[in-house]
């Protein structure tokens, strides 16, 4: 996810408040002590125009999204 910040050159409080969350939380899932769920994870991937799953690292394509099998 930092990664993903650096490319825009944005600080996490500029990103933060740009999807409506605190920067610590912010802080935490590019730290990977915590992930964003549900909401925030939709409003972070749109901002950064990948997948969920890709920031989630659940894919190394950012586009792509994980199909899970039965």
């Amino acid at each position: 996810m930092k990664s993903e910040r650096a490319k825009l050159g944005m600080s996490a409080k500029e990103v933060a408040s740009s999807i409506g969350v605190h920067e610590n939380a912010l802080l935490r899932w590019e730290e990977g002590t915590a992930e964003p769920l549900g909401g925030n994870l939709i409003s972070l991937a749109k901002f950064y125009g990948v997948s969920p799953e890709y920031l989630l690292e659940q894919t190394t394509s950012p586009h792509a999204k994980v199909v899970a099998h039965k």
